[in-house]
C-alpha cells in the first residue's frame, strides 16, 4: 500500500519533500519495534511508562526506514520521518486507512460503563446470531467470532489491532459487532476512527481514577460520554444519576431505558427464581407500543438493565421479538454472576466482581434470594492500591455471614499484606472470616464448608483462566478446583452412608 493512501487525512511535516516519498510502498504498520521489518511504518507512541522514540534506532535496525514521530530522533540519512502532534491519534486513522476503513462495513455497537459491559456484548452477540446477524465480540475476555478466538490485552484493544479485528471479522463473514468501549480505550484514541452504529451506556461509578489511569472522576465521565459523539444512535440507562450529563454532551439521537424513571423501554413486575443451575429474574417489558413478559437465566436488578440495553439494540435493528426473548432465556457469560452446578444442597457462583461497587452489587442482588448463609471468597490484587482492598473488605463485612480472605493475582506482592489490608474492615463486624493465601486450599475449604442452602461466591477472578504469580501467569482454573473439591466431598458422604 502506498505511504500516500496510509497517511491520507494525518496531519504531518516530513523531513523529506512529500513530491519524493508520497508513492513510498508500505507493507505493514508497527508500533511495537520487535515486530519492524523492511516496508514497515514503526509509530513511536509516548506511553505513560514507555516512550515509543526509544525504540526507534532498533526498528531501524530491523530494516524499517518509515517513522511517525512527535519528537525529531538522530537516525540515518535514508530514514523518512513524518512528525505529528499526537502519534495515538495518527496510529488510530492509519490503521483504519490501511485496513481500508473496515468499522464502515460492519454495524459497530459500542458499550461503555463502569459494569455491565461484558454481559452486554456478549447477551447482544448471542441474540443477534439467534437472528441470523452474523455477529463478533470484542472485550474483556477476548475477541471471537465464527468459533474462533483470539485473546486481548486490553478491554478495548489498540487502534491498529481493532482494525485488523475488524477486517478479519469481515472476511469471515461478520457483519455486526458488539465491543465493550472502555475509558482507557477512549482516553487513548484507540477507538477514534471507528464508525459506531450505536452507543450504549450502563452505569457509571468512581473506578479507574489514580495514577496512569484518570486523573479526576470529571475525566473519566467526559471519557465515557465521548463515545457518544462517535456513534448515529445511543442508548441511555435513564436511571442513572450520570445519564443526564451523558445525554448533554452526545452529538447523536438518543433513546433510553429503565426502571425507576420514564424511559422508551422499561421493566415492571419483576420477580425472582431459583433452581440449582441458575439464579433467574423474569419481569413484564413496557414500550410505548406493547407490553410483554421476559426472562433471563442471571440474577438481580443489574441483570434486568443489561436486557434491557440489549433489547433496545434488538427495537433499534428491528430483530424479531420471540427470537429475542428465546435468546435471552439461556443467554450467559461465562465468569459473570455463573452459577456451577456441583452441589445440590448449596449454590456456589463464580464473579467477576473485584472492586467495592461490583462486589455491593452482586451481593446484594444474591441477597435478595432465599438463603441459609451468604459466604463469599476473594482477595485483592497485588501490588496495586490498597483503597481497593478496603473497599471490598467494607463491603463483604457488612453484607457477608462468612468470608474466606485468600490471593488474586498477587504477582509480586505477598499475600498475606493485602489480606491484612482486607481483614482491618472486619474489626467490629459480625462476619466471621477465615484466611487461606493459597486460592485452590481456599476454594477446597469453601465448598467443604457449605451447608443446606448456603450460597457462596467466588469473586474477583471470573473467566480468568489462570493466577499472576510473580510476573509469571499460572494456570489455574475455580471451575475445576470447584468441581473437583465437590466430588471428593460427595464421594465421602457417600462412603460415610455406606459404612
Amino acid at each position: 500500500m502506498r505511504l500516500l493512501d496510509i497517511m491520507n487525512e494525518v496531519e504531518f511535516n516530513s523531513n523529506k519533500p512529500w513530491d519524493e516519498i508520497q508513492n513510498t510502498e508500505i507493507k505493514d504498520i508497527a508500533y511495537n519495534s520487535s515486530k519492524c521489518e523492511d516496508g514497515y511504518i514503526f509509530v513511536a507512541i509516548k506511553g505513560e511508562t514507555v516512550d515509543g522514540h526509544k525504540y526507534a534506532q532498533n526498528a531501524y535496525e530491523r530494516g524499517t526506514r518509515v517513522f511517525i514521530l512527535q519528537n525529531d530522533l538522530e537516525l540515518n540519512e535514508d530514514a523518512i520521518k513524518l512528525f505529528v502532534n499526537d502519534s495515538r491519534i495518527a496510529l488510530s486513522k492509519m490503521s483504519a486507512n490501511y485496513f481500508g476503513n473496515p468499522s464502515k462495513e460492519l454495524k459497530v455497537i459500542g458499550v461503555t460503563g463502569t459494569k455491565g459491559k461484558t454481559t452486554i456484548t456478549n447477551y447482544i452477540s448471542s441474540v443477534l446470531n439467534k437472528a441470523g446477524l452474523n455477529t463478533g465480540v470484542i472485550g474483556t475476555n477476548g475477541t471471537f467470532y465464527n468459533g474462533k478466538k483470539e485473546k486481548t490485552l486490553n478491554t478495548t484493544p489498540e487502534s491498529y489491532e481493532l482494525h485488523r479485528i475488524f477486517r478479519n471479522m469481515i472476511d469471515s463473514g461478520v457483519k455486526c459487532v458488539s465491543m465493550e468501549v472502555s475509558s482507557g480505550g477512549i482516553m487513548m484514541e484507540r477507538v477514534k476512527d471507528v464508525d459506531f452504529d450505536i452507543a450504549i451506556f450502563s452505569n457509571l461509578s468512581p473506578d479507574h481514577i489514580g495514577p496512569k489511569e484518570h486523573p479526576t472522576f470529571e475525566h473519566y465521565l467526559g471519557c465515557k460520554a465521548k463515545l457518544f459523539t462517535l456513534a448515529k444512535h445511543g442508548i441511555i440507562n435513564i436511571d442513572d444519576k450520570y445519564a443526564n450529563q451523558i445525554i448533554e454532551k452526545a452529538t447523536c439521537d438518543i433513546e433510553t431505558f429503565g426502571i425507576d424513571n420514564k424511559a422508551d423501554l422499561s421493566a415492571q413486575n419483576i420477580e425472582y427464581s431459583r433452581a440449582i443451575d441458575s439464579l433467574g429474574v423474569s419481569f413484564d417489558v413496557k414500550t410505548i407500543d406493547e407490553i410483554f413478559n421476559a426472562y433471563i437465566c442471571a440474577p438481580g436488578t443489574f441483570s434486568i438493565y443489561n436486557a434491557l440495553a440489549v433489547m433496545s439494540v434488538c427495537k433499534y435493528l428491528k430483530i424479531e421479538k420471540n427470537i429475542m426473548l428465546e435468546a435471552l432465556k439461556s443467554a450467559k457469560v461465562k465468569g459473570r454472576v455463573e452459577v456451577l452446578p456441583v452441589l445440590d444442597y448449596a449454590t456456589i457462583i463464580i464473579d467477576y466482581a473485584h472492586n467495592g461497587v461490583s462486589l455491593e452489587s452482586i451481593l446484594q442482588t444474591l441477597k435478595q434470594y432465599d438463603h441459609n448463609r451468604l459466604i463469599c471468597l476473594f482477595g485483592s490484587v497485588g501490588g496495586r492500591t490498597e483503597l481497593r482492598r478496603k473497599e471490598l473488605g467494607d463491603v463483604a463485612s457488612r453484607e457477608c455471614d462468612l468470608c474466606i480472605l485468600t490471593s488474586d493475582n498477587p504477582d509480586f506482592e505477598d499475600p498475606m499484606n493485602v489480606i491484612k489490608d482486607i481483614a482491618d474492615s472486619f474489626k467490629g463486624s459480625d462476619c466471621e472470616y477465615i484466611v487461606e493465601p493459597d486460592r485452590k486450599v481456599a476454594i477446597e475449604k469453601a465448598i467443604e464448608l457449605a451447608q443446606e442452602g448456603d450460597m457462596i461466591v467466588f469473586a474477583g477472578k471470573g473467566h480468568e483462566e489462570s493466577q499472576l504469580i510473580k510476573g509469571e501467569w499460572i494456570p489455574f482454573s475455580e471451575t475445576e478446583i470447584a468441581k473437583e473439591a465437590a466430588r471428593n466431598i460427595i464421594e465421602k458422604k457417600m462412603e460415610k452412608q455406606l459404612s
